[in-house]
């Protein structure tokens, strides 16, 4: 994936959200975030190839959220989404 690219996830409700790597083939941070857009959790995912297939784990977020945010590994550090963090979200056609 382009490193200025990823996929947001935006769910009717803030909720407890629940991601897995099936069948996806390079490493991706996911950036939780609530309804106020603060990040509430960011977690770094493993290929499923990297794990056995019987213990593919869940990735929960630590808090409700509405939005989840899935950018490659790295990625989220180099641009400071963290914990506590306010995002911006552009919709730009």
């Amino acid at each position: 994936m382009p490193v200025d690219q990823g996929m947001l996830f935006v769910f009717d409700i803030e909720q407890e959200l629940n991601f897995w790597m099936k069948n996806t083939l390079i490493p991706l941070n996911i950036a939780y975030l609530n309804n106020a857009l603060e990040v509430v959790d960011v977690q770094t995912m493993i290929p499923e190839h990297e794990i056995l297939p019987a213990l593919l784990p869940f990735y929960t977020s630590a808090a409700p959220a509405k939005f989840a945010l899935e950018v490659n590994a790295g990625v989220a550090d180099d641009c400071g989404i963290a914990p506590g963090v306010t995002m911006i979200l552009t919709y730009i056609k």
